[in-house]
């Protein structure tokens, strides 16, 4: 978005703890970017902040009316180049892979450091991922999953190419562009690795990886 590359980012958060609020008012106070939006719950969210097109939005997986990776899917939908950062007191690899499947670009885990919430806002505001360092057992464990996967369902380096990008949330025009191939071909190679994989869907993906131990 042109927006994410102004002096100071427009900043949204969806969150039902009060201390969150503050803290991100805080540092938002100290100049480091702009809170346009703070919402306490999803419908909040989603009703507010299609409006005020924030440039990133930190959203809590636990909200009261829905899970902040349904929330951040509904959002998408409305604002798909929205990075979104999802936060957690209580990081577990399901929704940490299901993060990743819907487009989050970030995933934290509370207390969060100021410089720690700076930087994940820094690094998906330049496009890339904001991971904390207690998730990262969880991504190599995906690796292994991955590598199982595709041994076991002999697919092709291609394919394994559009597995990857899958995992990081990329639509069809964003792997279509990464891959220098057309969309049309990203919708048979995948239609062909749901195929080998016996899925129907991206989401059921990660359902067959958690399968595997």
């Amino acid at each position: 978005m042109a927006s994410a590359k102004s002096a100071v980012p427009k900043i949204a958060v969806v969150d039902d703890d009060e201390n969150i609020h503050v803290f991100v008012k805080d540092l938002g106070d100290l100049g480091h970017f702009k809170l346009v939006g703070s919402s306490y719950n999803a419908a909040q969210a989603l009703d507010r902040l299609p409006e005020m097109r924030p440039d990133a939005v930190i959203m809590d997986l636990r909200l009261p009316d829905m899970s902040g990776i349904e929330c951040a899917t509904k959002l998408k939908t409305i604002l798909p180049g929205l990075p979104i950062i999802i936060l957690t007191g209580y990081p577990e690899s399901r929704s940490f892979y299901r993060s990743l499947m819907e487009g989050a670009k970030g995933f934290l885990v509370k207390p969060v450091s100021a410089q720690e919430f700076l930087n994940a806002i820094a690094e998906v505001l330049k496009g890339e991922f904001a991971l904390a360092k207690q998730v990262i057992p969880f991504l190599i464990q995906l690796v292994h999953q991955v590598r199982q996967v595709t041994q076991e369902s002999r697919l092709t380096v291609r394919e394994e190419e559009i597995l990857a990008c899958l995992f990081e949330g990329m639509p069809d025009k964003e792997i279509a562009a990464a891959l220098g191939i057309g969309t049309a071909t990203v919708h048979t190679h995948m239609h062909r690795l749901f195929e080998k994989l016996g899925v129907h869907s991206r989401t059921e993906i990660v359902a067959k990886y958690l399968e595997l131990d």
